[in-house]
């Protein structure tokens, strides 16, 4: 029963949306796979629901897919490993290897997400090029992508968005700045314009901006950076996430400075340190205040 129901929920679910068998199954599973999971006739495994409720911007409906013990674990250690990344602790080797060793082979996209979370902690620990780790991990969804080039996919799994921005902060880092910019706008127009949840929106949207911000302030572009300061405040605004507001706001003070708007930009400048200060991010205040005090001979307080 849970079979037949998980295969109605998710072809209501595409038919309603308009995705064609082939764009939903598109390099994640053969469209008559689809087509029998869909009509309740074959078992979806635990992972390949998972991407593909994450192609049309829904979780997996609870106790929608049956999951065996070896399931269950790696199920558990990739919420472990998720949670501790996203609070900064990086210790996550123990969890990658019993994740290896918990029993099974990893299918595609338990691969997938094991060489992704492996190169995110390799590169927290030294590593300084993971590129190679990360397009080998998109390959196992993105059969395409090719090194360079941007993937020609109407839909996304979130897993996949993580990567591109990851290969992206990479290429940058390595000193590919055309590229990276390149691949992060696509990741951008995908946040903006292509179907996902609004948690994962309202999470990852404005830090992809506030990259970008940063990348294009340093190409000596300050217009383009003040449109995207506006989009990541809105967005800031629009789901109530203060983490990276005054990121945006700081930017924004600091492309009007790079255009002549000196008073206009003190302003912006002004209220993205009340909002570190009362962040308790002092140190960011004391930072900032250095560099706009030396770069365009503003007075705020260094202490």
């Amino acid at each position: 029963m849970q079979v037949c129901y998980i295969g109605d929920i998710l072809k209501e679910a595409r038919v309603r949306l308009h995705i064609s068998q082939e764009e939903l199954s598109f390099d994640l599973c053969s469209v008559p796979t689809l087509s029998r999971i869909e009509s309740g006739k074959q078992v979806p495994g635990r992972k390949l629901v998972e991407a593909l409720f994450s192609k049309m911007g829904m979780v997996v409906p609870a106790g929608g897919i049956p999951m065996t013990k070896i399931d269950l674990l790696r199920s558990n250690l990739e919420y472990q490993m998720t949670d501790m990344l996203a609070t900064g602790n990086t210790e996550i080797a123990g969890l990658l290897e019993q994740y290896r060793a918990c029993g099974g082979e990893l299918d595609s996209f338990e691969m997938q997400f094991y060489l992704f979370f492996k190169a995110l902690y390799e590169s927290e620990h030294g590593k300084t090029d993971v590129l190679s780790d990360l397009e080998k991990a998109l390959r196992l969804t993105i059969r395409r992508y090719v090194l360079g080039s941007l993937p020609v996919v109407r839909f996304l799994t979130k897993t996949e968005l993580l990567i591109l921005n990851n290969i992206a902060l990479n290429q940058y880092a390595l000193g590919e700045h055309e590229k990276a910019i390149a691949l992060m706008e696509f990741v951008r127009a995908y946040f903006e314009n292509g179907i996902m949840l609004e948690e994962e929106k309202a999470k990852n949207y404005p830090v992809i901006l506030h990259n970008l911000e940063n990348w294009y302030g340093q190409s000596g572009l300050p217009e383009k950076v003040l449109s995207l300061c506006e989009i990541g405040i809105d967005v800031c605004i629009r789901y109530g996430k203060l983490t990276q507001f005054p990121y945006h706001i700081f930017n924004k003070g600091y492309a009007l400075a790079l255009l002549g708007k000196k008073d206009e930009a003190k302003v912006y400048i002004a209220q993205a340190f009340n909002v570190f200060d009362a962040m308790k991010k002092h140190e960011l205040v004391v930072f900032g205040a250095k560099s706009v005090n030396e770069t365009f001979g503003f007075d705020f307080p260094t202490d």
